[in-house]
């Protein structure tokens, strides 16, 4: 069965817990994680996680837990969200602009290398001596790119940790991770502004739920571009579901914790994935 096309939207339905013990004292437990943020999507909290208040930053938003609590215990992040993912309109025969007509201040802005992005890899950027890499066709260029890459990670492998571009390019092997890292390690090197989003993906077949992760340039002419090298994909729709945006740190945890007025809590988490169901549309 494949996703109905008068799927609108999806409720999703966390039920996680976090169990905890502290070898003396009772400490503060600072627990800080990711929120379906409203960027491409509008975002609806039908049950809140207790005691948790709710922050944005910049395009993400995300939950904050800060309480003293016992020695032992559990503390419940349970919460039901609703999201209506905002279908893009994207077009490969539109004109998405030159390279050159990128503001220097943010083509500059996206330059920095990281484990995951290593844009000053003197071997990845021998691949700037390849004819398509200096074109100044925005679109073109995503297209090469794109194209470069497939042909590169010859191995589609579900990975249980992140490898990075650098490993992807020289043993050509990854899943969306791989194929998303270096697509924004060679775009950062051509000096076009480039980010990951990580979230959901629904499987058409089945409704099947996948944690993914996919890019997006800036276009001169369009705005923020989704490019999917992995799923072959460039336009935003409703199977995307967004957790977070990383920019300019390539790898935020989907959950970080700090304890304060003791050193030695130890943690065991109880986090199943979301159960997601679609939202019709009425007729």
């Amino acid at each position: 069965m494949g996703v109905p096309q008068d799927v609108q939207g999806w409720h999703i339905k966390h039920q996680e817990r976090l169990f905890y013990r502290a070898n003396s004292g009772s400490p503060i437990i600072i627990l800080k994680f990711f929120h379906y943020p409203a960027y491409r999507q509008a975002v609806q909290i039908n049950q809140h996680p207790s005691k948790c208040k709710l922050r944005v930053k910049g395009n993400n938003s995300f939950f904050l837990f800060k309480e003293k609590v016992r020695t032992k215990g559990s503390i419940s992040l349970d919460r039901t969200i609703t999201v209506f993912p905002t279908p893009s309109l994207g077009n490969l025969k539109e004109d998405w602009g030159n390279i050159s007509e990128i503001p220097q201040s943010q083509r500059t802005k996206y330059r920095e290398s990281s484990k995951f992005w290593p844009i000053h890899s003197s071997s990845i950027r021998k691949i700037s001596g390849q004819e398509w890499f200096n074109s100044d066709d925005l679109r073109d260029w995503v297209l090469s790119a794109c194209r470069y890459i497939r042909a590169t990670i010859k191995h589609r492998e579900n990975q249980e940790e992140r490898l990075g571009a650098y490993q992807a390019f020289h043993d050509g092997i990854g899943d969306c991770d791989e194929f998303t890292d270096l697509f924004i390690t060679l775009a950062r090197m051509r000096e076009i502004p480039c980010r990951r989003l990580t979230g959901h993906y629904i499987v058409r077949k089945g409704l099947l739920t996948e944690n993914h992760a996919w890019g997006e340039v800036l276009s001169p002419k369009v705005g923020w571009i989704t490019v999917d090298v992995a799923l072959n994909n460039f336009r935003h729709s409703v199977n995307y579901i967004i957790l977070k945006i990383e920019e300019f740190n390539p790898a935020l945890p989907d959950y970080q914790i700090q304890t304060r007025h003791t050193s030695n809590v130890h943690y065991q988490w109880e986090k199943p994935d979301p159960e997601i169901t679609p939202i019709l549309t009425k007729r």
